[in-house]
């Protein structure tokens, strides 16, 4: 199932998400712009990824160690995360890659009331994914995250409210932020462990990153997105179409496909999953990365 974890630190971050919708995603993925003196420090120069949108090659792991922390994507579900044997950390501490040839499914800005139905679909198939959970929701549905639990699935922090400007606030309000939200996914599944976290928006900084990473969470972003949030952009069928299209031309041994579960109607990526995912299990060794 590719190579095999060793134990190794790293940080990473970042994922484009929404509020409804499109309000969360209203400014999608794009680059973040850089905002000098603030004070979690200016977001890093490129998004989370090399979205599959365009003809980017930003977001794939740089080939140099950096950046302490606790864990990192694997193939293989160890008791611990790390980073993978066969990559170096990236310079940035985001990982955008799974290290091996195995490819990550991982679905954002839930849980909400489509989660149980791709939970449904993940389990016809026997895949396991990552969820990447806003704590507000969690508060919600704090039964969907049993679920997820249950299945098999590893957790992912995606901060309390979707603050797209997170990490360009002050240290203190960062760990607030994600400690909170590690606490209330806690009060539903307490000893789940919680061992990755993605920046909304796509705007992590160099602080945010270190920040999860003291709180034992690796970064991850993603190097496939089929902008299943850009609900201004498509709908309905047209929507189903272009998540089809652009997964199955852009997912590569290694990948990390960025989807969503929550943030407003899914009903077009559930259509799309539906085709994809007995595709992706014919071709991919499909993980949800290791706790």
């Amino acid at each position: 199932m590719g190579a095999v974890i060793s134990a190794a630190a790293l940080a990473l971050a970042g994922c484009a998400s929404h509020a409804s919708a499109s309000s969360w995603h209203a400014g999608g993925s794009a680059t973040a712009v850089a905002a000098s003196g603030q004070a979690g420090g200016e977001p890093i120069s490129h998004p989370i990824a090399g979205t599959s949108d365009s003809s980017s090659s930003q977001g794939k792991p740089a080939a140099s160690a950096s950046a302490s922390a606790s864990a990192s994507p694997s193939a293989s579900a160890s008791a611990s995360a790390s980073a993978p044997a066969s990559s170096p950390p990236p310079a940035d501490g985001i990982w955008r890659t799974t290290g091996s040839a195995a490819v990550a499914l991982t679905f954002d800005d839930g849980p909400g009331p489509d989660t149980p139905k791709i939970l449904g679909m993940l389990k016809a198939q026997g895949i396991k994914a990552t969820f990447c959970l806003i704590g507000v929701n969690v508060q919600e549905y704090p039964q969907y995250v049993q679920q997820i639990v249950a299945d098999g699935h590893t957790l992912c922090n995606h901060t309390w409210k979707h603050d797209e400007s997170l990490g360009k606030k002050s240290a203190d309000t960062i760990r607030n932020d994600l400690q909170r939200t590690n606490d209330e996914i806690h009060k539903a599944v307490p000893n789940a462990p919680i061992k990755y976290f993605r920046h909304p928006g796509g705007n992590f900084t160099p602080l945010a990153v270190q920040i999860a990473s003291q709180l034992g969470m690796t970064s991850i972003g993603w190097n496939v997105d089929p902008s299943d949030w850009n609900t201004k952009k498509w709908s309905g069928q047209s929507m189903t179409n272009h998540i089809i299209s652009n997964v199955r031309n852009n997912t590569r041994p290694g990948s990390i496909v960025l989807s969503h579960d929550g943030g407003g109607d899914r009903s077009a990526t559930m259509a799309a999953y539906k085709t994809l995912l007995p595709e992706l299990k014919a071709k991919f060794t499909l993980i949800a990365l290791p706790v």
